[in-house]
């Protein structure tokens, strides 16, 4: 039972793209976004349009260089200079990159071919993750350092729920140091829908998370610790691999559920024991009750897709660079942290398009291996042809182009890969506001 490639989705990128580009232009949208009602009014050199495309495209070199760059591609002979676009920015709302992202969204998923089966809408993960943040008074003032000490880093939580099959973040959040990750994840359950299948590390252990899964008509999968309830314990102990059990709410997951609003009830579960190819056990909890359609062999692979999310991360923080933030303010982190989110999820859209993972495959037929897009090339593929594919004459042909770049750059697909995984206490890199003078 392939249950990740039969959640796979192709999409429509040229509709997913016209819809951005109708949410982009709209006076309406334009409203929504900009902090003041006097803010872009006038026809000057940084409208809206140009501001928010700036912001998604540009590299990691200066921000005058990065200007000029920008400006020779769509209107020679126009100068900005690098104060007037931080003035500029103040005026624009970083919900803005947000809803463009909820637009694509939500367009991908309406467009796509569904291939829904079992039961199973869609295989989405929820993590959070570390982020270092400029090192100046009013970041620090709003998300806190990593810890009490006055000389640590400045620090950011985010989180994020994450299609770990078709590569598409559906929500994310730049939180305080002290947030809970677990609140956190609640928070993103507002873009989960009935048949959704959530995968949870040990983390997110806790009852009053899975009924609000549960009464979104989702379901979980979470792993969990021994010392995680006593029915774990028991379970942990016998011979058996799998056992239905029933979790009781404790006065304080009560509590919890009420300040959530989510009603306190008994919950059946079912536990799962998997046995690793090192001889090691996970223990596993799952709303999966029905023991005929999820066999117990499926969970180990089904778990492990939830590395997904954190190969998202990565990408994010290693080829996005999304920890070298050019603006120095909470407002300019937020606007760049969700503009980095949807630059990546566009470049998701544009690589599951049909004619794409077809080629792909006819291209590497009789290999040994399966193949994929390579995802930093073609991120810097994507962000490179951004001004084109919102502002050019030829969308199709815009696509065209970068759908044959993405088909002569891809990888293999090496299943069962494994490297141990070393421990170490989380130590900071220290923060540099010097950005390389070449991109």
């Amino acid at each position: 039972m392939d249950l990740a490639s039969r959640s796979l989705r192709q999409s429509h990128a040229k509709t997913v793209i016209e819809a951005i580009k109708n949410k982009l232009f709209s006076l309406e949208f334009i409203e929504q976004h900009k902090k003041g009602k006097n803010d872009f009014i006038r026809n000057r050199k940084l409208n809206f349009v140009n501001l928010v495309l700036f912001i998604l495209q540009r590299g990691k070199s200066s921000l005058q260089r990065e200007l000029e760059k920008y400006f020779a591609f769509v209107e020679r002979g126009r100068e900005i200079t690098a104060s007037a676009l931080t003035h500029a920015r103040k005026k624009l709302r970083p919900e803005v990159f947000i809803s463009l992202n909820n637009a694509l969204v939500e367009s991908f998923y309406q467009t796509g071919n569904s291939t829904f089966t079992d039961g199973i809408r869609r295989i989405l993960a929820v993590d959070g993750s570390r982020l270092e943040l400029p090192d100046n008074k009013e970041v620090v003032e709003e998300f806190g350092r990593a810890n009490k000490q006055p000389d640590a880093k400045p620090l950011g939580i985010v989180s994020a729920l994450f299609d770990v099959v078709n590569k598409v973040v559906l929500d994310s959040s730049i939180n305080p140091a002290n947030s809970s990750e677990n609140h956190l994840a609640f928070y993103h359950l507002g873009r989960v829908r009935q048949g959704d299948l959530v995968i949870l590390d040990r983390g997110y252990k806790c009852l009053w998370l899975m009924l609000g899964i549960v009464q979104k008509g989702a379901d979980y999968l979470i792993r969990l610790p021994v010392n995680a309830f006593k029915e774990v314990e028991l379970f942990e102990k016998s011979e058996e691999m799998e056992a239905v059990v029933t979790l009781h709410p404790t006065p304080k997951v009560i509590q919890q559920c009420l300040d959530l609003g989510i009603e306190a009830m008994p919950l059946k579960v079912r536990l799962v024991k998997v046995i690793l190819d090192t001889g090691g056990k996970e223990l596993l909890v799952t709303s999966l009750i029905d023991s005929m359609m999820y066999p117990v062999t499926i969970f180990q692979e089904l778990y492990t897709l939830r590395w997904g999310v954190e190969e998202e991360y990565k990408t994010m923080k290693s080829v996005l660079e999304v920890e070298q933030f050019s603006g120095k303010s909470p407002h300019a982190v937020r606007q760049e942290f969700h503009a980095a989110i949807f630059l990546s999820n566009l470049q998701a859209v544009i690589s599951r398009e049909k004619d794409v993972q077809e080629r792909i495959e006819k291209k590497t037929e009789g290999r040994k291996y399966e193949y994929q897009e390579n995802r930093t090339s073609a991120l810097f593929f994507v962000k490179e042809g951004l001004i084109a594919l919102f502002t050019g004459a030829s969308l199709i042909q815009v696509l065209t182009h970068l759908k044959e770049k993405i088909i002569k750059n891809i990888l293999p697909i090496r299943p069962g890969r494994c490297y141990e995984r070393r421990f170490t206490r989380y130590k900071l890199p220290k923060f540099s506001s010097n950005k390389r003078a070449l991109a």
